[in-house]
């Protein structure tokens, strides 16, 4: 009889703490989520700086060719037709604000890739 007071109150607790059981859940499925996504963020920009590096970047390469091969840049800047560049993209270490080498990416009107800028991180 105690065994059954015993269960049927911890199955009382559970229930009025079910709310805070899924929070507890959500969080861990998003802080999963974002270091998946963190993890996929780092590799491009580690591909893009080989491909820098090795002359592999070509001009003329699509904007969306670039995202899938490199993945969402950190910040894209619209700008007035300079040149016909209409678009910056910036990559760079998604968690290293200042302490990462950057990369620009100036898009052209027509979606194709003009040049890039390879920027040092500052030391």
């Amino acid at each position: 009889m105690i065994y059954s007071l015993l269960v049927l109150a911890s199955g009382c607790a559970t229930v009025e703490h079910l709310d805070e059981l899924f929070t507890l859940k959500n969080v861990s499925d998003n802080q999963r989520d974002i270091d998946i996504y963190l993890k996929k963020q780092e590799k491009g920009f580690s591909r893009l700086l080989d491909d820098i590096k090795n002359n592999r970047l070509l001009r003329g390469k699509s904007k969306r060719l670039i995202i899938e091969d490199y993945s969402e840049p950190v910040l894209v800047k619209k700008v007035e037709a300079e040149d016909n560049i209409i678009e910056v993209l910036l990559y760079r270490k998604p968690t290293e604000y200042f302490s990462s080498d950057r990369v620009y990416l100036y898009i052209n009107n027509k979606g194709k890739l003009a040049y890039w800028e390879l920027k040092p991180a500052d030391k």
